[in-house]
């Protein structure tokens, strides 16, 4: 994962380079490496370059730290990718290039003169040189030596950025967010877990909607979890996760049930028999139709809500209004009661976020205080992000808390599962209301005298 940062000097070019080329950093020198200039006689030279153009004044170098993640590569490899990107991107300028590990990241410090010594042009830091130059050639050669590689937008430039990205072909924050979905998805056990994990990689959770949605920290626009175009539920993504395989987004295939013709277990009566007969009506059930009925063109396009519509009425034994209504009475104290689950569990996550987030921020923001300790400036308030969630960690137990935050978001999860199933019969209720006068009137069967008929048949076999 190659981060990188460009810093502008104005502070005395010898001391930068003393920094840079620090035996003790580079192991002995063994990772320094120079171009258009020596190591040694650097500071001079850059200073002659200055004053025979004339500009001597203002930025006197600038600096460029390319991070990588831990243990992806070594330091022989770290300080090539370095060369490599200063032989392409400083044409013509005098570069010192220092590979430090002393530390537990690997990282390159890359300091040039601001005069280019060819040109004479003064180098001047423009954010579209940097997402193409810095960044691109970077994250380029990253992949080309099969490293993962980070890029981070803000605001509204977003899109566009990330157009632009990807005819570059770098990564967009699409692909990094499914990268970083594979990951979550292949470490968890459980739904709840995936979002812990989620929220550590820098992803803020909504998921009280049918399909959850992934916010990054440092946007308001979110991500869904799709494949082939398709958003994919709680359920789908939790039997990826229980299904114990490797996730690959490419590959993910969300299988429709599989069709099971209709086998009727009883004669049927009342409503139960009013949708079945409609439906063979359609032709959904059998080859045969009625000669004397036409179903419209949206019936037909409406024959999987008759279905569903059957399967519940068999599932409930439901025949007439005042079944329907009795389940329609259940459904609603079973919300209220759910309801009332998920504001209690709501309100432990509320009052517990600060701690959750700080768990959160201590895992992300921890290669960031890496960086800072070593030197990096320009990112402060990342650091001081960690700073103070480390603090309020302290003496806090925090595999205890992981698994707390897991246990929240399992029954969250498992509570909103619940709700939107019988939200979902509750609509099925409502277009069996509306359409049941509907298949009786098509099918010349009077609801009320198709009653009477079964109340007197139940009558005739007691």
């Amino acid at each position: 994962m190659a981060v990188t940062f460009i810093l502008a000097k104005k502070m005395r070019v010898d001391r930068l380079i003393n920094y840079v080329a620090n035996p003790v950093k580079t192991a002995e020198l063994r990772y320094v490496s120079s171009i258009n200039c020596e190591v040694k006689t650097a500071a001079h030279e850059w200073l002659s370059t200055k004053e025979r153009y004339g500009k001597s004044d203002g930025v006197q170098a600038y600096h460029i730290i390319q991070s990588f993640k831990i243990g992806e590569l070594s330091p022989e490899l770290a300080h090539e990718i370095g060369c490599k990107f200063s032989y392409e991107f400083l044409d013509g300028y005098e570069v010192v290039i220092g590979t430090h590990v002393d530390k537990s990241h690997v990282h390159n410090h890359i300091i040039f003169d601001s005069v280019n010594q060819k040109t004479g042009r003064k180098y001047t830091a423009t954010l579209p040189e940097y997402f193409k130059g810095i960044r691109g050639i970077s994250d380029r050669l990253c992949k080309e030596h099969g490293l993962s590689v980070i890029y981070e937008t803000r605001g509204i430039a977003r899109t566009y950025v990330e157009h632009m990205l990807q005819k570059a072909g770098v990564y967009t924050q699409r692909e990094l967010f499914e990268i970083c979905l594979q990951e979550c998805m292949n470490d968890a056990s459980s739904l709840g877990r995936f979002y812990t994990l989620m929220q550590w990689s820098g992803y803020e959770i909504r998921h009280d909607s049918k399909y959850p949605s992934f916010v990054p920290t440092y946007s308001k626009y979110g991500f869904r979890a799709k494949q082939n175009g398709r958003s994919l539920t709680e359920d789908d993504i939790e039997a990826i996760i229980m299904g114990g395989e490797d996730f690959k987004v490419a590959d993910v295939v969300v299988r429709k049930r599989e069709y099971v013709p209709f086998k009727p277990t009883g004669k049927l009566h009342g409503f139960q028999a009013l949708v079945a007969s409609w439906m063979y009506v359609l032709g959904i059930y059998g080859s045969g139709k009625y000669t004397d009925v036409r179903a419209s063109a949206a019936d037909v396009m409406r024959f999987e809500q008759y279905k569903r519509d059957e399967e519940f009425l068999r599932k409930y034994g439901i025949d007439n209004e005042d079944q329907l209504d009795a389940r329609e009475m259940t459904i609603n104290s079973e919300i209220e009661k759910l309801t009332k689950s998920r504001i209690i569990w709501n309100s432990k996550k509320k009052r517990r976020k600060k701690l959750y987030d700080a768990l959160a921020d201590s895992k992300y923001y921890a290669d960031t205080a890496l960086l800072y300790a070593d030197g990096v400036t320009g990112i402060e308030d990342e650091y001081r992000k960690y700073i103070q969630a480390e603090k309020l960690l302290e003496g806090i137990d925090r595999e205890e808390l992981f698994r707390e935050q897991t246990e929240v978001y399992d029954h969250i999860a498992e509570v909103n599962r619940e709700l939107r199933s019988l939200r979902s019969e509750l609509t099925i209720i409502n277009n069996l209301r509306r359409d049941i006068p509907h298949i009786a009137d098509e099918l010349k069967i009077p609801v009320e005298i198709k009653k009477e008929q079964n109340e007197r048949k139940h009558e005739n076999e007691r």
